[in-house]
């Protein structure tokens, strides 16, 4: 079996934010953060690259690609990883007054409470990634690369460029698909912020795109192709499409079409008054084994480009992380060195409603008992992912980022059979809780959680609610 069987709740508590350790406690905001060198965006100074589910950061109205001017109105310009975490985790003041630009605005203020939670302790969320193969459904994350060639400007500052409009020439009838293209761009450009200028705009933009048959396709060279897989953000998923590998020698003979798309932006306003000069552009040029309709092709394809703008720089490929999560929350934290205590529980949480505080050792979990090891749980889960893969089903494989390609989703026909052997002790399934809402994992689907728990004195049973809690993130990843 592969790597994905090393059971990651045994490490070290991490999260994907900046944090640093105040007394016994981990603290965060809900933000992961670099300085930046491209002269493009924010050069020298803080660009957010992730915003947390759910994170104080998100519920504050954070994005990626956010700007960090300002800490406390001490400027980040130049200034150090020390000098950085010094402003952020104050002992004395857990409150952080932090200064944002983006291509909505120049200056916006937010004002951040840190999260600080006790050391050694690991969320639901991240159980829910590490026992994910209860329910792939619900959590995996997946990868994809598209041969996207971006051309940025050397000179062009895009923290400038808050409006835009297209460029068209003048008496020239519009096609139906061109407006299709400019709708969708359009909508992307204003999901960051940006506004439609048809008056004076800091950017023009113009799209182009191609769709032809092959003249080096050869029906002798073609053989079956695996399908390539994208993010569709309309409908929140991964979506096959018949692209070829442009670095297999073969593929430029089996792909019956080619495919081009792009997306240039022009200035008028600032670097050249008197003519317009190219300052961003993307470029993606696929082959396909199969005929493909091309409105469904931008449709896919524009939120992807678009999210290269405007922090990237000069590449011909680009990586992409898509994660979905789904879990029932119920605000414990769980000690990582034996997950029997609980390390945490967040205020005003379900859990924290009913009563469960820090330091409470768990007894039983929905009526199961919760006496398991480490090496017992982890034995428990690779026993369980070993002897339950006939209830999968093949038609549905696909490829998680950690680079394990025979992933499943459960064959719907064997949901009361998965039930059951959720149901085993030898298979340790306590945290299959987190998914307690899908049919396969209880005959009933969970509408509670009962635990019972010592609290150093006596006994207490506990019957919580768990909210469900969803996110489907994507990043560039390089």
């Amino acid at each position: 079996m592969r790597k994905y069987y090393v059971i990651l709740l045994f490490l070290a508590f991490g999260i994907l934010n900046i944090n640093a350790q105040l007394t016994d406690k981990n603290c965060y905001y809900g933000i992961t953060f670099e300085f930046s060198q491209n002269p493009n965006w924010g050069y020298g100074e803080l660009v957010i690259t992730d915003v947390e589910p759910n994170s104080p950061a998100e519920r504050a109205g954070f994005r990626v690609n956010d700007i960090i001017m300002e800490i406390n109105g001490q400027a980040t310009f130049l200034r150090d990883n020390a000098t950085i975490a010094r402003w952020l985790f104050d002992v004395y003041d857990p409150t952080v007054k932090f200064t944002i630009r983006n291509q909505s605005t120049s200056f916006q203020e937010y004002t951040l409470t840190r999260n600080c939670i006790n050391t050694n302790a690991i969320s639901e969320q991240q159980l829910s990634e590490f026992f994910s193969f209860y329910s792939l459904e619900d959590t995996n994350s997946q990868t994809f690369t598209l041969p996207v060639k971006i051309t940025p400007h050397d000179n062009a500052d895009y923290t400038y460029f808050h409006t835009y409009d297209f460029y068209t020439e003048p008496g020239q009838s519009i096609p139906a698909i061109d407006t299709y293209i400019t709708n969708l761009v359009s909508m992307e450009l204003q999901s960051k912020g940006m506004v439609r200028d048809t008056q004076n705009p800091d950017i023009l933009i113009q799209t182009y795109y191609s769709f032809s048959p092959n003249a080096k396709y050869s029906a002798a060279a073609t053989d079956s192709v695996a399908p390539a897989y994208r993010f569709d953000k309309d409908h929140g998923k991964m979506v096959a499409i018949p692209a070829l590998n442009a670095s297999d020698e073969s593929a430029e003979k089996r792909c019956k079409y080619i495919v081009e798309f792009g997306i240039s932006f022009y200035d008028k306003k600032i670097i050249d008054t008197e003519k317009m000069t190219q300052v961003w552009d993307c470029n993606i040029q696929e082959l396909l084994a199969e005929k493909y309709p091309l409105e469904e092709y931008v449709r896919i394809m524009t939120p992807l480009i678009l999210m290269q703008f405007p922090y990237s720089t000069g590449k011909t490929s680009s990586k992409y992380e898509v994660k979905f999560n789904r879990y029932n929350y119920t605000g414990m934290y769980f000690n990582t060195d034996n997950l029997v205590t609980i390390q945490d529980v967040i205020p005003g949480s379900p859990a924290y409603r009913v009563g469960i505080r820090a330091g409470y050792k768990i007894q039983k979990l929905n009526n199961k008992k919760f006496d398991h090891t480490k090496e017992s749980l982890s034995d428990g889960y690779k026993k369980f992912i070993t002897e339950t893969m006939l209830y999968r089903d093949p038609s549905v494989r696909f490829t998680i980022s950690s680079g394990y390609n025979d992933c499943m989703f459960w064959d719907k026909k064997s949901y009361d059979a998965i039930a059951k052997e959720l149901a085993k002790p030898a298979y340790q399934a306590h945290f299959a809780y987190l998914y307690g809402f899908e049919k396969y994992i209880y005959n009933k689907p969970m509408t509670d959680v009962k635990i019972e728990a010592w609290d150093g004195i006596q006994l207490r049973l506990f019957s919580v609610t768990p909210e469900i809690r969803k996110s489907t993130t994507i990043r560039i990843k390089d």
